[in-house]
């Protein structure tokens, strides 16, 4: 691993070991390149036409899949939650400069074709789902569920993260931690971390137990050393004035960057279980930072 991707700094003793995977690439960073890459491989050795997937007006996913779609000359296709406004996202608006095909879809309806796409053991292909939405695309359209996640993506997050427990550094580590919105990312660092290390889940979306259940599908096993804690403050997308503080005084004293949807508020929580005793002197943590920084242009307003 390059060097250039650890920093290690201290709160109130507690070393934490970041993990910069943030810069493993210029546009799709972190677990973002590691999700996506075998559905770019398989779409290509399927000689696929387009790449379908979902997400909301702000999605990192959307964001990567459209850039590096682009660059594997393929066509990408964008379900997204919600109204199209006349004013784009700044994050829409990169997707369709890079060729992305948007189709807004009323939320009930998006929620529904979201599901059955992620109860699928394995990708499928457009021609494969009775679906009217699944009609109105190429037959051999890849279909990719929401952030990527699937048994497939998992497996790859793993291979990414097994290399990070190897390093000499991490020899003392005692608590592996990332922030999770659909819970693949946690999963992968889960099946690489060792037997002895606990690894912790930072929600940033409200949905309570349904992480959990839902890596336990995936990984098909009760994961008894994983801990979910939330950490959404109020909700998926929403960025309190305290947020805001946090993060510009973190940023300034660290100079690592945070983004206010994931990883900002996975700091925050982070810092508020330290000082509240979540963590014992001699406790180390190996914090994954997951990227996303383009969505640091979301209006925190």
């Amino acid at each position: 691993m390059n060097t250039i991707h650890y920093q290690t700094i201290l709160i109130e003793g507690i070393p934490i070991y970041i993990y910069r995977d943030d810069l493993n690439h210029k546009v799709v960073s972190g677990n973002k390149l590691h999700k996506l890459s075998p559905f770019m491989n398989m779409a290509i050795e399927k000689n696929c036409s387009s790449v379908l997937s979902f997400g909301g007006p702000y999605s990192n996913h959307l964001h990567a899949l459209a850039w590096i779609s682009k660059q594997n000359r393929l066509n990408s296709i964008g379900i997204v939650r919600g109204e199209l406004h006349s004013e784009l996202t700044p994050t829409l608006w990169d997707c369709q400069q890079w060729g992305m095909q948007l189709i807004p879809c009323e939320r009930q309806d998006y929620r529904r074709y979201q599901t059955l796409v992620s109860q699928f053991s394995k990708p499928r292909f457009a021609k494969q789902i009775e679906q009217p939405l699944f009609t109105k695309v190429p037959e051999d359209t890849l279909v990719i569920p929401e952030g990527g996640s699937n048994l497939m993506a998992i497996e790859s997050l793993c291979h990414a993260y097994k290399p990070v427990f190897a390093l000499p550094q991490h020899k003392q580590i005692t608590h592996a931690i990332c922030t999770t919105g659909t819970g693949a990312t946690v999963a992968g660092l889960y099946k690489a971390s060792p037997q002895n290390i606990e690894v912790v889940g930072i929600q940033a979306v409200s949905e309570g137990g349904a992480t959990l259940e839902r890596i336990t599908k995936w990984i098909d096993e009760k994961p008894k050393r994983l801990k979910i804690q939330p950490g959404h403050l109020g909700g998926f997308g929403k960025i309190p004035a305290a947020l805001k503080q946090f993060m510009t005084k973190f940023e300034a004293t660290y100079n690592i960057p945070l983004d206010p949807i994931y990883n900002g508020k996975a700091m925050f929580k982070i810092t508020e279980m330290i000082k509240t005793g979540r963590f014992n002197m001699g406790d180390q943590i190996l914090y994954i930072h997951t990227g996303g920084l383009q969505g640091k242009r979301t209006k925190t307003d």
